[in-house]
């Protein structure tokens, strides 16, 4: 991850009144996503605005109305590039969007 985005999450989260996950767990999520984007696609992930980040980080702690543990997140970003969505870009804000992230969470853990 660049030091560009990496800031921007820093902001972002001091920004954030809800802090279900540390600052370096969600360093971790974001970092893992643009790893493996990089491998799949081998091009860096697309550079992100700080109010799309600010909206990655609100979102990141409920799945479905599920409080999520950090650590799940690395299978359902695998999971997630598993998937066969035919148009997709598979940018960080389509996996954030809408019922990506529930559909990936019941593939993986039921």
């Amino acid at each position: 991850m660049d030091r560009d985005t990496e800031h921007y999450i820093r902001l972002a989260y001091n920004k954030s009144s809800s802090h279900d996950f540390s600052l370096n767990e969600v360093i971790d999520v974001f970092d893992y996503y643009f790893k493996v984007y990089t491998k799949v696609f081998l091009k860096i992930h697309p550079h992100l605005k700080l109010k799309q980040i600010e909206r990655i980080i609100k979102e990141m702690p409920y799945i479905d109305g599920i409080l999520a543990e950090s650590n799940w997140y690395f299978d359902l970003i695998d999971q997630h590039f598993k998937t066969d969505y035919g148009r997709c870009d598979y940018n960080i804000n389509h996996f954030f969007s809408g019922r990506i992230r529930e559909l990936r969470f019941y593939e993986v853990f039921y």
